[in-house]
C-alpha cells in the first residue's frame, strides 16, 4: 500500500496565514464589497464614471480635513477640493512621486484613523527603495474581494485549492530536506518555494502538487515559466482549470507555453502595495482597468511611441494613506483600435502590461530566482540598490547610501539575498552614486547578463 503523504506544516507561515485570514475575512467588511463588485462589474460606463466621482469627492475632503501632506498642498496651491468639479479636474494636482511617500510617509497618513485599525506595510516596488504604507480595514476588504472576483472570472471557487509560488521564504531546516513546500491550512493554500525551481528538485515539486491536487497555480510569471520549463524537459503535464499570474511582467511566449503544460488559460493581474491602481483579466482574456480601485491615467510614456503610457493613479479605497496622482512608475501598452471586449464589461481595456521586467539570476545548476525585490523591504538607510549579475558564478548588490548609512544596513540586505540565492556563488556590495536604467526609462531591481533560455532573450526581458 502505497503511503499517504503527510501535510507540511511550517508554525510561520501557518500563524501568518491564519493572521492575514483574520484580518481579511473577518474583521475587514470583504462581504459588502463582495457583493458590490459582483453587480458592478455590469455597470455602464456611466454609472461608473459616477461612483467614482460619488468616491473622488469624499476622499478629497478627507484629505484635506484629515491628512497634513494635503492641508499643507492645498493650500499651497490654493486648491478647494469643492472647485474639483469632476475627474478630470484632478489635473490641477501635482503629481505623488515615489520620493514624496518615503520621505514624507507619516504627513501622508490620515489623522482621523485608529491606530488599531491601521495595518501598516514595507515594501520596496520596483525602485529597490524602501516605502511604508498604511492600509485601514475597509481597503484590506475591498482588496481581498476584487481578488476573490479575479478568482471568479477565472472559474475558481473561493474555497477551492490553489497552489501559490510567489517568493516565501521556507526554513532551512526543510530545504536540506528537500522539501520546497508547506501548506497554510487557514487559507487552504500549498505554498512553494520559488527560489530552488531547478531539474535536480522538479519531481518534488511534482510530488507536492499530485498530493494536494491544487485546481490553480497562482504566482510570479518567472517562477511558474521555470517550473513549466523543467516540467517540459521530462514530458511532464499538470492540468490545471487556471493559472493567475502577477507582479511581474507576463510575455506572451511564456503565457502560451504556460497554458500548454498546464492545459489551461493563463489570468494575468496587476496591482502594487500602494494600492491605487488594478488591472484585472476577464473570461475573455482581456485586460481590463478596474474602475472602482481607482482613477487612473494614462499620459504618453515614449515620445516614438505613443501607444505606450505610464500609470498615474488615484486610490480610492484607501481612507488611511490617500494617494492622489500618484505615479506608480510602471507601463501599460494601449491600442486605441481594440475593439469594446466581449465579456460585456464597460471597464477599460488595455493591451498589456509593459513594466516589471526584471531579469532572472541563474545558479549555476540552472535554477532561476526571480522577483528578488523583497530582499529589500524594510530596509533603512538606503536611496536606492539594484541585484547585478555578471556571470553565473557571481552576483553584485548595487547600493546608493544616504548620509546615515552603516555596513549592516548593506549586509542585512545581503544575507537576504544569499538566503534566496545560496549556490555556491560570489557576492559583493558595489556602491553607487545613481542607479542604471534601462530602456524606456524603467528600473529593474534586478538585471543578468546571463539568459537562462533562448526565448527569453527573445522576448525581451533584458
Amino acid at each position: 500500500m502505497k503511503k499517504k503523504s503527510r501535510k507540511i506544516l511550517h508554525l510561520g507561515i501557518r500563524t501568518n496565514g491564519f493572521r492575514h485570514t483574520l484580518v481579511k475575512r473577518v474583521l475587514s467588511p470583504w462581504r459588502n464589497y463582495q457583493n458590490m463588485l459582483a453587480a458592478s462589474q455590469w455597470w455602464s460606463a456611466a454609472e461608473l464614471q459616477e461612483y467614482q466621482w460619488q468616491r473622488l469627492q469624499t476622499l478629497l475632503r478627507h484629505a484635506g480635513r484629515n491628512v497634513p501632506w494635503y492641508q499643507q498642498l492645498f493650500r499651497q496651491y490654493n486648491i478647494k477640493p469643492e472647485r474639483i468639479a469632476s475627474p478630470d479636474d484632478l489635473q490641477i494636482l501635482p503629481i505623488l512621486e515615489k520620493q514624496d511617500l518615503r520621505r514624507h510617509h507619516e504627513q501622508l497618513a490620515a489623522r482621523n484613523t485608529l491606530a488599531p485599525f491601521l495595518y501598516r506595510c514595507y515594501t520596496s516596488g520596483t525602485t529597490g527603495t524602501p516605502l511604508t504604507l498604511y492600509r485601514d480595514l475597509h481597503n484590506i476588504g475591498f482588496e481581498h474581494a476584487l481578488l476573490l472576483r479575479q478568482l471568479a472570472w477565472a472559474g475558481i471557487g473561493a474555497r477551492e485549492r490553489v497552489a501559490v509560488l510567489k517568493g516565501d521564504t521556507l526554513p532551512e531546516r526543510l530545504i536540506a530536506k528537500h522539501i520546497f513546500h508547506v501548506y497554510s491550512p487557514a487559507d487552504n493554500r500549498l505554498v512553494l518555494s520559488s527560489f530552488h525551481i531547478s531539474s535536480r528538485t522538479i519531481t518534488h515539486y511534482l510530488e507536492a502538487l499530485r498530493h494536494y491536487q491544487p485546481v490553480a497555480l497562482d504566482g510570479y510569471p518567472s517562477a511558474i515559466y521555470a517550473l513549466a520549463n523543467f516540467f517540459s524537459e521530462q514530458h511532464l503535464h499538470f492540468p490545471l482549470k487556471a493559472v493567475l499570474t502577477s507582479s511581474e511582467t507576463l510575455l506572451p511566449q511564456h503565457k502560451q507555453f504556460i497554458e500548454k503544460i498546464f492545459q489551461c488559460r493563463v489570468y494575468d493581474y496587476y496591482g502594487m502595495a500602494e494600492r491605487v491602481a488594478a488591472i484585472h483579466s476577464c473570461e475573455r482574456g482581456s485586460y481590463h482597468i478596474i474602475p472602482e480601485y481607482g482613477i487612473v491615467e494614462l499620459p504618453a510614456a515614449d515620445e516614438d511611441d505613443s501607444s505606450y503610457r505610464e500609470i498615474i493613479a488615484t486610490a480610492l479605497t484607501n481612507m488611511a494613506m490617500p494617494l492622489l496622482r500618484y505615479r506608480v512608475g510602471d507601463l501599460v501598452q494601449v491600442n486605441n483600435d481594440t475593439p469594446a471586449c466581449p465579456c460585456g464589461r464597460a471597464y477599460p481595456v488595455v493591451e498589456r502590461i509593459a513594466g516589471r521586467a526584471d531579469d532572472y539570476i541563474v545558479t549555476p545548476d540552472g535554477a532561476l530566482v526571480g522577483r528578488l525585490d523583497h530582499i529589500f523591504k524594510g530596509s533603512a538607510h538606503i536611496l536606492g540598490a539594484q541585484v547585478y549579475q555578471p556571470d553565473t558564478g557571481h552576483v553584485i548588490l548595487r547600493i546608493v547610501r544616504d548620509e546615515n548609512y552603516v555596513e549592516q544596513d548593506g549586509q542585512q540586505i545581503l544575507n537576504r539575498l544569499k538566503a534566496r540565492v545560496n549556490d555556491g556563488m560570489q557576492f559583493e556590495i558595489e556602491y553607487i552614486n545613481d542607479l542604471p536604467r534601462g530602456g524606456r526609462g524603467k528600473f529593474k531591481a534586478v538585471v543578468s547578463d546571463v539568459q537562462p533560455f533562448a526565448d527569453v532573450a527573445a522576448g525581451g526581458l533584458k
